[in-house]
């Protein structure tokens, strides 16, 4: 399953999900939020409002208890201590044929005083910082309350005296408690306060319940939703890169034919029409290489067999000649010619021998260059009546084409030592440094002039591929001191 999940199709499905559900819930807090100040807006009460909240909910209330004889405040701080919030009914909000019904809890803050000033209770509790209940009520702790609510100690019924409106779509007042019987005695007071703000009507608590319910529905839903859709714009998108790879790997195989089918004109189809013409004129670079190789390679050719098997199938020729000559007149000095011949012809299947090598060296690949030239040795030592030892150091591959190539100039090397050291000994040494490798044939033969005879097609062939390694290729040699070839190459 976690291999799966690795896949690129099951990470966009899953970021198609993230983003879905994402989306979704930022749509939901801001559509929650903008519901709310709406509501907020419009559920904020006008004074009168007030005063009439107050005086049709909570006067006759507290009239029930302090038109008692004895006032039983007790028995209002026992019914309050039961309650903790004050609620308000707002009329129905209409959002074109949607109706909200609202019920505004907690921005309705009241407080019951007595007729002498003592605080009996608070709904919500708590409200108050510096008044205690028992205890005279500090009208100073809520800006603004001490005109309205003097104004309702002296028995005043006017909205505008008992209500101030302050800044932040606050209002603060007072309504007096009138006794029913008696509308000149005055049984206490009910301050408020009155605080439209959204916070006030959305809490904290309230908006993590909605969004902890709506988180639920629409991570089920929106995760369904994005897992499906991601899956299905994932799955081209996989396919499509799918045939950029089998193509690659295809080109990786040196089979150019395979080319990324993608017609679409986004950025990735641009991009596989571009692997396309890259594939083809590799294609035609590689072909062109090719063309280039056998031309060299024939060019190659043709110069070692007009340099060595023509001239000397061409002596051989004068000696079979010489021989006709002879044999008749003097069969001695025809036997004389015809071994020459014979001796000519020997050289010229040994040349061929060689040459065929060259065109089909030993296999590289999957062997290394060290097999090789140790098979090689093992072959022309016992072929020549030569000891060749091979001295490997520091063993390690490298590229196919430097092995090719140093293995062509051991080759060339080797059938110099054959044909014209008269050595009965050779060694060949491998040595591998981490970034370079050093290569010598060394044979205990008669030697050559090596400033005279550096143009020898041999020695010739073994600087040209020398040269194409970027190696240092160092030749010495004398009469009767044998010969050593040293190339040294960065690889």
């Amino acid at each position: 399953m976690l291999s799966r999940l690795r896949q690129l199709r099951w990470k966009l499905t899953l970021s198609y999900t993230a983003v879905t559900v994402a989306a979704l819930l930022v749509a939901e807090i801001v559509l929650f939020l903008g519901l709310s100040s709406y509501v907020t807006e419009r559920s904020s009460l006008t004074p009168a409002e007030l005063v009439d909240e107050l005086n049709s909910s909570y006067v006759p209330l507290a009239r029930r208890f302090l038109s008692k004889i004895p006032p039983d405040v007790a028995g209002l701080q026992t019914y309050l201590g039961q309650r903790d919030t004050a609620v308000v009914d707002i009329d129905p909000i209409r959002i074109g044929d949607f109706v909200f019904e609202v019920s505004s809890t907690n921005i309705l803050y009241i407080i019951f005083v007595s007729s002498d000033g003592i605080l009996i209770g608070t709904l919500p509790h708590n409200v108050l910082e510096n008044s205690t209940i028992g205890e005279e009520f500090e009208v100073q702790e809520i800006t603004g309350l001490a005109g309205p609510f003097q104004a309702a100690e002296n028995g005043s019924l006017s909205t505008i005296e008992l209500t101030t409106s302050m800044p932040g779509n606050t209002i603060v007042g007072s309504v007096p408690v009138i006794d029913a019987k008696d509308e000149y005695r005055i049984l206490g007071t009910i301050a408020f306060l009155h605080r439209a703000q959204l916070w006030d009507v959305v809490t904290l608590t309230t908006l993590a319940r909605q969004i902890g319910i709506g988180l639920l529905i629409i991570t089920a839903f929106a995760g369904l939703l994005g897992m499906v859709f991601g899956s299905l714009t994932a799955r081209g998108l996989a396919e499509r890169l799918k045939r950029v790879l089998v193509s690659t790997q295809a080109w990786s195989r040196g089979d150019f034919s395979v080319f990324v089918n993608d017609p679409t004109g986004d950025e990735l189809g641009q991009m596989a029409h571009g692997l396309n013409i890259m594939a083809a004129k590799l294609e035609n670079l590689l072909e062109e290489r090719r063309k280039l190789s056998i031309v060299d390679e024939r060019n190659r050719l043709a110069r070692d067999l007009h340099d060595s098997v023509k001239q000397q199938a061409f002596a051989a020729s004068a000696q079979l000649g010489a021989a006709r000559t002879h044999f008749g007149s003097d069969p001695a000095e025809a036997e004389i010619h015809l071994i020459e011949a014979e001796k000519l012809l020997n050289e010229i299947r040994q040349e061929l021998t060689d040459l065929i090598r060259e065109l089909r060296p030993v296999a590289l690949e999957g062997r290394g260059l060290v097999p090789a030239v140790q098979e090689y040795a093992h072959d022309c030592a016992n072929q020549n009546d030569i000891d060749i030892d091979v001295i490997v150091k520091g063993v390690r591959r490298l590229p196919l084409d430097i092995e090719q190539t140093l293995f062509r100039i051991v080759q060339g090397a080797l059938s110099n030592v054959v044909r014209h050291s008269d050595a009965t000994k050779a060694e060949v040494h491998l040595l591998f440094d981490p970034t370079a490798f050093t290569l010598i044939i060394k044979d205990y033969g008669k030697g050559f002039d090596a400033s005279q005879d550096a143009a020898g097609l041999g020695i010739r062939s073994i600087r040209e591929r020398a040269e194409a390694l970027n190696g240092r290729l160092i030749i010495e040699s004398g009469d009767g001191e044998g010969t050593t070839i040293m190339l040294k190459c960065i690889c």
